[in-house]
């Protein structure tokens, strides 16, 4: 019999159906005999519930229980960095390709936390740096991709990219993206990058728009350390990790990249898979040829 978890409780406010879900989560674990610790915003949304700030949570506990979509997820991300501990996501978003479990299944959800019957797939986060004149100006953490693109203006831009201080391209286009294979399937994606395996310890580099269509996209090893960079452009350019701006660029710069020393855990039910979830989400049809055994 697997040892009755710790649970810490995050939910994002502004998904609909939130609270609702919360406490029925509360009563099933509850029930179970699980301690809970919630989030102090998610707290908020009970009429008399008390709550700890996320930065303070995962000494408390053994496991996330997140409520959301993947942006939610993120938010998670940004705020804990190494402190990470393993998450198990419900969708009350959109998509959802890293969540695990639905407001209708999220009871087999709680029967599988309890009993210790879940995956877990640890994923592979980027460190990085934003340098200007040998200072570093940013640092950051990337679960999906660091971007780099144009800013307000149309003009194309222009960036070199360097794996373990080798050239490998100069890309023209409207911007380029490293992405690990959890991003594989967002932003590298709809810019025409492959679908990886979440196990695999590579990066991508795809090309956004580039204006030579020999430029494809690039699979290097995780263990590469990867350097964009950004010589004189004649507009403002943005870095974008996971979705959100974190700087515009007016002057060269460089962007260093490399696999971060701790990974991302996130949990799965038993009976998931890699391909089943590109399947659901992705909306693949097709009729078998063949049946296997």
């Amino acid at each position: 019999m697997a040892e009755t978890p710790r649970i810490g409780l995050i939910a994002n406010p502004s998904k609909p159906g939130a609270r609702e879900l919360l406490l029925d989560l509360i009563e099933r674990f509850t029930k179970e005999g699980v301690r809970l610790v919630l989030e102090e915003n998610s707290a908020g949304l009970l009429d008399d519930g008390e709550g700890v700030p996320l930065t303070e949570l995962s000494p408390l506990v053994d496991l996330f229980v997140v409520l959301g979509g993947d942006g939610t997820i993120l938010w998670v991300l940004r705020q804990l960095h190494e402190k990470i501990k393993p998450i198990a996501a419900i969708n009350t978003g959109t998509l959802g390709f890293m969540t695990c479990a639905t407001a209708e299944t999220s009871g087999a959800l709680v029967e599988a936390l309890v009993s210790g019957n879940y995956l877990r797939s640890d994923r592979i986060v980027i460190s990085g740096q934003l340098l200007q004149n040998n200072q570093v100006l940013e640092s950051f953490y990337a679960l999906n991709e660091v971007t780099l693109c144009r800013g307000v203006d149309s003009r194309v831009i222009h960036i070199e990219a360097c794996v373990n201080e080798l050239v490998a391209n100069h890309y023209t286009g409207d911007g380029l993206i490293l992405a690990t294979p959890t991003g594989s399937t967002a932003y590298s994606l709809s810019a025409g990058g492959p679908l990886v395996q979440p196990g695999s310890n590579v990066f991508v580099v795809t090309p956004i728009c580039p204006h030579t269509l020999a430029n494809r996209p690039l699979v290097v090893d995780a263990k590469s350390k990867i350097l964009f960079d950004v010589p004189e452009q004649r507009d403002e350019l943005a870095l974008m990790v996971d979705g959100q701006l974190v700087s515009t660029i007016s002057k060269p710069a460089h962007v260093r990249m490399r696999r971060a020393d701790f990974k991302f855990p996130l949990i799965a039910m038993p009976d998931q898979n890699f391909y089943q979830v590109l399947n659901n989400k992705m909306g693949w049809t097709g009729s078998s040829i063949s049946k296997h055994d």
